[in-house]
């Protein structure tokens, strides 16, 4: 599996994503993605991604610029740091004043991984309805705030029929009933995107995290993946390694500030 197709899960996800929040702005053409939804976080909620590799990348950054701006909005660039195709990319980024805010490895790794018995009180099941998957975003705000990410940003995403449309398994592990624990895998051409991986503070250090997970994954290769990809926080990183997962390349965020704004925004 390419790190373009790894790359392109990526993008297709997160335009998948974007789709979930009604009020969210997607605009796509030859080499380049760009999505702004209803929150104005310019790193979680606003983002611009190459997908072509020969797109030219002051291009890139000038149709971003313009589309963003017109909203009044900062936006975040993904680069690929190691990858050699990315170079370009980056080195246009930072000779046009973006601000690197934020790092994630990209992992990848092409097994099931083992599924653990869950802890007593513990029930994991697929997303299947609209109620599930109000839970699911309800456990996502709790989960990411302690990583800095505003919990209104999960609230826009009512669309709940994308979190089991075709080529998509969302899970939900609740813990004595409360909603606790998430995973769900996006699906596109052999990739297997693992994403919004998260537990509540009182559910944490009870395995629910490798449940999840291990759930996503396999039924990503249930979905006809060949390889499984996810983009990992600090504290998902050392689970990840012990299920399997290997660093490829990292993601390096390029933050463009909102027209008139030199305010520092971090995930």
């Amino acid at each position: 599996m390419s790190n373009r197709d790894v790359h392109l899960n990526l993008v297709e996800s997160s335009r998948r994503l974007f789709a979930l929040d009604p009020g969210a702005q997607i605009e796509a053409g030859e080499g380049w993605m760009f999505g702004a939804g209803t929150a104005t976080h310019p790193v979680i909620s606003n983002a611009a991604f190459r997908t072509d590799d020969g797109l030219d990348p002051d291009e890139l950054l000038k149709r971003a610029r313009a589309f963003f701006d017109t909203r009044g909005r900062g936006f975040a660039l993904w680069t690929r740091v190691g990858v050699a195709e990315d170079e370009d990319l980056i080195a246009a980024a930072e000779a046009g004043g973006l601000e690197g805010v934020h790092s994630m490895p990209e992992m990848v790794f092409d097994r099931r991984v083992e599924e653990r018995p869950l802890p007593n009180g513990a029930e994991l099941r697929r997303v299947e309805d609209a109620a599930d998957a109000a839970a699911y975003w309800q456990v996502a705000a709790e989960a990411y705030r302690t990583n800095g990410f505003p919990p209104e940003v999960f609230g826009h995403y009512t669309d709940h029929e994308g979190l089991y449309r075709e080529g998509v398994a969302a899970f939900l592990t609740r813990l004595d009933g409360e909603p606790a624990s998430i995973a769900m895998t996006i699906v596109t051409d052999g990739v297997a995107g693992i994403y919004w991986v998260g537990s509540t503070e009182r559910a944490r250090g009870r395995g629910l995290g490798w449940a999840s997970t291990a759930a996503a994954v396999n039924a990503g290769f249930d979905l006809g993946a060949r390889t499984a990809s996810l983009q990992a926080s600090p504290a998902g990183e050392p689970i990840y390694r012990r299920m399997g997962f290997a660093t490829i390349y990292d993601y390096r965020l390029y933050l463009a500030h909102r027209p008139g704004a030199r305010l520092r925004s971090r995930p």
